[in-house]
């Protein structure tokens, strides 16, 4: 078990553990890469998953091509997707269902394509399961959503559609699923800015250069065309505009946060699975866990995910139980470089 602290009173050994900007934890870079997708399918039985990737899938025999084609954007950039069947329509009801069963699923982004009046509280119920996730359960994972202004780290608030080379508009509901593929599939030390959208060959409804300035500010994923018709990721961000002490603009960055939530579910799953119940709560056993961060940590400053980091970074002490540890660990997500500014002196 894991989540988060303000004092040391949990009963469930597990990881728990408070994302302050500098003060994350984890053990050993984690494999990346699947989405789970909430969707509405024609045939098979709502409740059902099935396990899509580029190469097979398991959906029931009599599947249609638009059943399957949202999964399929997903696909572009995650390794699997698992759709959750909702059945051929849905309501609040068969959300707050799926919503229960995938509790214990493993996944690393949750996608919901649908948009306007009717799913409005569908929209809001499913943010505040992804925050209920990452702050009660301690599960990073994020969530992305059409038209809603979480105003949260966890949810990517995505705002525009796109034309595909056939003709085809979708609308952003039904851009979902590819941002939360490539959100899924991108390793913690990679933006998605300039991500190319592969197979879309404008951005619906096209946005000034000042309006797209005021979605970005307003916390919204968008996209932009070039004059050879590649349509990118415009800045990937997410949908957190309130600013505080503790999450301040790094937390705004999909790539900060890739690099944050995979130290809490690598330090929940390794601590798990290898020192509960197995390490001395000693002089010795701490050291060995501390030996064991200051290693993974170094490997994340090999991969440019974290920067500056030293051994003195790491300090673990007894807690105020037997069987607890506090560990202190300072880290500086590493960001990319996305804004250029040029000075030309002309004579």
């Amino acid at each position: 078990m894991a989540g988060t602290w303000n004092n040391q009173n949990k009963i469930l050994p597990g990881a728990y553990i408070n994302f302050l900007t500098n003060a994350p934890l984890s053990i050993t870079p984690g494999e990346r890469g699947t989405v789970l997708l909430l969707l509405e399918v024609s045939v098979g039985t709502a409740g059902d998953i099935y396990t899509v990737t580029a190469l097979e899938n398991d959906f029931p025999a009599g599947v249609t091509a638009k059943d399957t084609f949202l999964a399929g954007q997903a696909c572009k950039g995650a390794q699997t997707v698992k759709v959750y069947n909702l059945g051929s329509t849905h309501d609040g009801a068969a959300v707050q269902a799926a919503l229960e069963a995938i509790k214990t699923v493993d996944f690393d982004v949750l996608v919901y394509p649908y948009d306007g009046t009717d799913f409005n509280s569908n929209k809001a119920v499913i943010a505040d399961f992804i925050s209920g996730m990452v702050n009660s359960e301690g599960k990073g994972i994020q969530g992305v959503l059409a038209n809603h202004k979480g105003d949260f780290e966890g949810i990517i608030n995505v705002t525009q559609g796109v034309k595909l080379t056939d003709g085809t508009i979708l609308t952003a509901a039904e851009t979902t699923p590819w941002v939360a593929g490539i959100t899924a599939g991108a390793n913690i030390n990679r933006s998605n800015t300039g991500k190319k959208y592969q197979g879309a060959i404008d951005v619906v409804p096209r946005k000034t250069k000042a309006e797209m300035e005021a979605a970005i500010t307003n916390g919204e994923f968008i996209f932009k065309v070039d004059s050879a018709q590649n349509v990118t990721a415009a800045y990937d961000i997410n949908s957190l505009t309130t600013l505080t002490e503790a999450k301040g603009k790094p937390f705004t960055k999909n790539r900060v946060i890739r690099t944050l939530y995979g130290i809490n579910n690598d330090i929940t799953e390794i601590f798990e699975s290898n020192y509960v119940g197995q390490l001395n709560n000693n002089q010795d056993g701490r050291s060995l866990l501390r030996a064991t961060l200051v290693e993974y940590f170094n490997e994340l400053q090999r991969l440019d995910a974290i920067k500056d980091f030293t051994a003195d970074d790491v300090t673990i002490s007894q807690g105020s139980d037997s069987d607890a540890v506090v560990v202190d660990c300072y880290v500086k997500p590493v960001d990319s470089v996305e804004k250029m500014y040029i000075t030309v002196k002309l004579s």
